[in-house]
């Protein structure tokens, strides 16, 4: 950008969506500008400036003594945005199937989803929730990416963002992490298969099954 102060501006908050999407912020915890500008090795203004469009997008909620706090959703909140979720993502894979069957689906992006998968087993494996979750959406983001619709992809990178930590929460228990994979396997099968509609039913089925595991995980609290 030929801006350097919006330029500094856009690369913290870049940053700092990257810290929510791996669930780095907890909900709930107090962001100030002075530790993450010391973090960053920046000034404060262009954190200001970041955490104000972080605002914009609903990650965070202006703090009473400055700076912000986590966003943090409550039980209707998350019943809203994992429905809404499973709305975003049954669509990207019927859209990547339906381009698969047309073929106009590189035999590169279609390993990009498999692999990814794999990747997920492998963290899980490790036993590490944090790096799963990370793998996680490394393999939701490849099927968004192959279904082709960048308006799709900038709303579920929205929800994704806001959700990151129920993701880890998930992946924290051994039975749903082990049932993810499996789930996993079966949409990648139905995109490679072309399937629209088995994809579709294939990856509602998966994040309603991963709000229920939340839901349950949060009652037990």
């Amino acid at each position: 950008m030929s801006n350097p102060a919006a330029s500094g501006t856009h690369a913290v908050y870049l940053e700092l969506r990257r810290r929510f999407a791996d669930g780095d912020f907890a909900p709930a915890e107090r962001l100030t500008e002075t530790t993450l500008a010391q973090e960053l090795g920046v000034s404060r203004t262009p954190v200001r400036e970041a955490l104000g469009r972080l605002l914009a997008d609903g990650l965070v909620v202006p703090a009473a003594r400055g700076g912000a706090v986590v966003a943090a959703l409550d039980s209707d909140e998350v019943r809203h945005i994992y429905r809404l979720r499973a709305s975003l993502e049954g669509l990207a894979a019927a859209e990547a199937a339906k381009r698969q069957a047309s073929g106009l689906i590189a035999p590169v992006e279609m390993r990009a989803i498999g692999d990814a998968a794999d990747a997920v087993e492998r963290a899980i494996e490790l036993g590490d929730a944090k790096r799963s979750a990370q793998a996680n959406l490394a393999f939701h983001r490849a099927i968004g990416r192959t279904a082709a619709n960048p308006f799709l992809e900038d709303a579920l990178h929205r929800v994704w963002d806001r959700i990151a930590v129920a993701t880890v929460s998930n992946l924290s228990d051994p039975v749903w992490a082990a049932r993810a994979v499996a789930e996993h396997r079966a949409i990648f099968q139905n995109i490679a298969d072309g399937d629209e509609n088995a994809a579709r039913a294939a990856a509602e089925q998966h994040i309603n099954d991963a709000a229920l595991i939340y839901e349950a995980a949060q009652a037990r609290r």
